[in-house]
């Protein structure tokens, strides 16, 4: 009876009710409120206003689930979406994306738009008030009718882009401020001036055949006038690309040349950025001008605009020669593509291209890496070759293992592979093979790690193909850019299988398209050159050149050694000055008014008109009788230049060598103690060629005078002497025939022959030497020569009297050295070129080059040191 009285239900407190009767009226009480609740507004579910603080939510909330929490007898619905509403308001990106959109939740869109990319695809979300707004209500839209047309204009005005629609003040000077027929400027020269032009290659049938473009060399008309912001500029020089060689043409008759070097000769009336005598590069926007329909920067004066050109700055200028500059948009080619494209690189990684040969950017790319230490790998894939091509997947040992062509290559493609390969290893390249089987084989064999970064330079159809091959994976950052596209290009052509494996990230580019993509990239492209000057004047940096002069040089010959896959010099055009084009002119005149009267007479040797002035006649055969048995200096000769010293250890030296100097007093301080202890066992005699009685002019010559100093002097040809030139020519003879008498003195004292001889010199008695061993006036060939800093002058001359003296048949040639100070101003960069290329002419001669950092035109101990360095190798073993 005590467990049932436990169990029995306590007394029932006076006023309750059972709680089965309750139920129905609560519920229907608590849906009613939930109802309510559902699709408000969360402010106004919480009843605080839009602009509240976190502080007042809460406060709000923590009053509002007193009276609706479910354990205090509220509903359970109505408190759900008090709380939602909380938790959405009180977390700030929530209640930022309910602020914006009225919707709690993300959508699809939204919620992959934010894990895409870190977020940044999901930052502009579209309003809430724009979900109204994208609703068309059909009834409304009926009732409404049609919308007026000026309605729509204004809505299609409101929409539009108005990026594109600004209004420089060019555009204003254009076509608001005048008429440019009002502002044109007349062009001072009249004539004709050069042009190289281009024809395509057709068959029988008119169709174009791939290769080089026929080219030819012909006067041709200038622009009458300027328009208000053209430029007339004069060109000095202009590479002999690809561009130029390959060039798509569709019409005959073309002026080629897509950039060069020149000065402002003229500007327009609105042209105000440009004085004249400015140097500036022409490089003109990608998407102005076509490879079919080049600039035509191969003439003497080329029209373009302000665009088309980039100023040079001074301190550039300075260091840097016109055949220098005119590569810029080479070497900053190179520069770029290894800085923006080898951002992930380290030093010690591996760069991997494929036409380090062919042009200026892929020797400059080769020293950059050299600098940078990167690892150049190149593959040299000459014309007639056996082809050995990598077909499969990327990375099977299947692909290169199974791709193999014994086929031997012929004699002359094997002579050719080694000469480039070791011209490239020269350059900096640390390995060379023939394809990209060999690279892989190489790879496997040495167990090294592929390279990140490929440079397609040759955009054939398996080209990129072949290097996507031997390259690191995607996911390793790889990437392959294809800057070439001149030449032998074609569609490229890659497998879609091996690029989705390979993974990596294949690009273009092009150095224009990037120096007019910022105006901040013209600026670095000279802060990339003044950098490079640096370079230069280290002695680290160099590009060889051959010139061609446009008009005098054969074009073909240019056009041909471009195109030689075995030439490692970057041929450079140059141009006759506008006094050389108005000369041409009046002799073409001339000629013409000759055959309108239809006269008969001789025609000139040099094809400048059909009457010849008696004074170039006279000229012409004094030039001809010049260092010949003929000359008068042959015929009456001096007597033998003195000795002013000799340094003879020895009564029998094993060789002696011959001193032509500038200054004896300051070179004898360091000779005598160079030869003592370098050269014991030789002979030197150092001749005293300033106190020969021809020696007045020549001698007296200052070497830091403007036009020695900016190569103009040098670049005379025999036509072009004045009266004086051709009387210093005379003397130089006279000079150089004693030097011969006196030598042959010497060594018949010492008991020696010419073949122990051995050359040498400074400034401008080097240069007496070198007439005297290039112009046959030395009785035998010598052993060697060293010139230290040498004025020669007229190199063109002494080019165009190759011709007439070919030297001695058979044996080997000559070692000739040549050494030049970085800061002798008195042998400028244009000068060396040209003597180089003279030097070039003569093949009883092989000379070598070589250069002094921070050396001026002086003999001191730096230059007597390299000049006992080099005499050991003169001399003869």
């Amino acid at each position: 009876s005590r467990l049932a009285g436990r169990l029995s239900a306590p007394p029932a407190p006076i006023g309750w009710a059972p709680r089965c009767a309750a139920p129905e009226v609560r519920s229907i009480a608590a849906g009613a409120m939930a109802a309510a609740l559902q699709g408000q507004d969360y402010y106004d579910v919480l009843g605080v206003p839009r602009d509240c603080s976190v502080n007042e939510i809460r406060t709000k909330f923590r009053q509002l689930i007193v009276n609706h929490h479910p354990d205090k007898g509220g509903d359970g619905e109505a408190f759900q979406i008090l709380n939602q509403a909380y938790n959405t308001l009180t977390d700030p990106e929530k209640r930022a994306h309910y602020d914006k959109t009225g919707r709690d939740e993300l959508s699809v869109e939204e919620e992959f738009a934010k894990g895409f990319g870190a977020g940044r695809m999901a930052r502009n979300m579209r309003p809430k008030e724009a979900d109204a707004q994208a609703v068309v209500n059909m009834a409304e839209q009926v009732s409404q009718g049609p919308t007026a047309h000026n309605d729509n204009f204004e809505a299609w005005m409101r929409e539009r882009d108005t990026s594109e629609m600004v209004m420089t003040d060019k555009d204003f000077m254009k076509t608001a401020l005048f008429n440019a027929a009002d502002s044109a400027t007349d062009v001072r020269h009249r004539g004709h001036v050069q042009h190289v032009l281009g024809s395509p290659k057709t068959d029988a049938y008119g169709k174009v055949l791939p290769g080089p473009v026929q080219v030819n060399v012909k006067p041709r008309p200038v622009k009458r006038t300027l328009d208000h912001d053209e430029i007339l500029i004069r060109m000095l020089a202009v590479p002999l690309d690809d561009a130029m060689v390959y060039a798509d043409l569709n019409q005959t008759s073309v002026c080629l040349g897509h950039t060069g070097i020149g000065r402002v000769e003229q500007a327009g009336a609105r042209a105000e950025l440009y004085k004249e005598d400015d140097c500036v590069i022409i490089l003109p926007k990608p998407t102005k001008y076509a490879g079919n329909k080049p600039i035509g920067t191969a003439r003497t004066l080329v029209v373009c605009n302000q665009d088309d050109i980039v100023p040079i700055p001074a301190q550039v200028l300075e260091e840097l020669t016109p055949e220098q500059l005119c590569l810029t948009p080479n070497i900053v080619c190179a520069y770029v593509l290894l800085e923006s494209f080898g951002s992930t690189l380290q030093p010690g990684d591996s760069v991997l291209m494929n036409a380090a040969h062919r042009s200026a950017v892929g020797s400059s790319m080769l020293q950059l890496c050299k600098l940078l230490n990167l690892r150049a790998l190149c593959i040299l894939d000459l014309q007639g070759a056996p082809k050995t091509r990598v077909k499969g997947e990327y990375g099977s040992k299947a692909a290169w293992q199974e791709a193999e062509n014994k086929t031997p290559a012929p004699p002359s493609v094997r002579e050719q592979y080694k000469r480039i390969s070791e011209w490239l290893v020269s350059m900096g390249a640390e390995e060379v093979f023939p394809d990209a089987a060999a690279v892989l084989r190489w790879r496997d064999r040495n167990q090294r790690l592929l390279p990140k970064l490929g440079l397609d330079g040759i955009a054939t159809r398996e080209s990129t193909e072949q290097l996507i091959h031997c390259l690191d994976s995607g996911d390793k950052n790889a990437k392959c850019v294809v800057y070439g596209g001149y030449g032998g290009a074609q569609p490229i052509a890659v497998a879609p299988r091996l690029l989705s494996s390979w993974a990596g990230t294949l690009e273009g580019f092009s150095i224009a398209r990037w120096v007019h993509a910022l105006s901040a990239n013209a600026a670095k492209m000279m802060a990339v050159m003044d950098s490079v000057t640096k370079l230069v004047r280290g002695n680290k940096f160099s590009i060889e050149t051959v010139l061609y002069k446009v008009g005098e040089d054969a074009i073909s010959d240019a056009f041909m050694k471009a195109a030689e896959a075995s030439n490692s010099s970057q041929v450079v055009l140059i141009f006759p000055t506008l006094q050389e084009e108005t000369e041409n002119n009046g002799n073409i005149g001339a000629a013409a008014g000759s055959r309108a009267a239809g006269g008969r007479s001789s025609r000139s040797p040099t094809g400048r008109g059909d009457l010849e002035d008696p004074t170039d006649k006279i000229r012409r055969e004094w030039l001809k009788l010049l260092f010949t048995g003929e000359s008068e200096a042959a015929k009456n000769p001096e007597d033998p230049m003195a000795v002013a010293c000799e340094y003879l250890s020895t009564e029998s030296p094993s060789s002696i060598v011959i001193w032509l100097g500038e200054d004896m007093r300051t070179e004898h301080r360091f000779l005598e103690p160079l030869m003592a202890e370098k050269h014991p066992s030789a002979g030197m005699a150092c001749l005293s060629w300033t106190d020969h009685p021809c020696a007045d002019f020549y001698g007296q010559i200052d070497v830091q005078q403007p036009s020695i100093t900016d190569g103009s002097w040098y670049a005379q040809d025999g036509m072009h002497m004045s009266a004086s030139d051709l009387d210093m020519l005379h003397d130089i003879e006279l000079i150089a025939r004693s030097m011969v008498m006196t030598i042959e003195e010497t060594i018949s004292k010492v008991g020696l022959t010419w073949a122990d001889v051995v050359l040498t010199g400074f400034g401008k008695g080097a240069g007496i030497a070198m007439y005297a061993a290039l112009l046959g006036l030395l009785p035998a060939q010598v052993a060697g020569a060293v010139f230290m800093n040498a004025i020669v002058p007229f190199p063109m001359f002494l080019g165009e009297k190759s011709t007439q003296f070919k030297g001695p048949s058979g044996g080997a040639p000559v070692k000739m050295f040549t050494v030049w100070g970085s800061h002798d101003r008195a042998t400028p960069a244009s000068y060396r070129q040209m003597l180089a290329n003279t030097l070039r002419k003569y093949p009883n001669v092989q000379c070598t080059p070589d250069t002094l950092p921070d050396n001026a035109h002086v003999f001191d101990q730096t230059t007597a040191a390299a000049f006992g360095d080099l005499l050991s190798l003169a001399m003869r073993r």
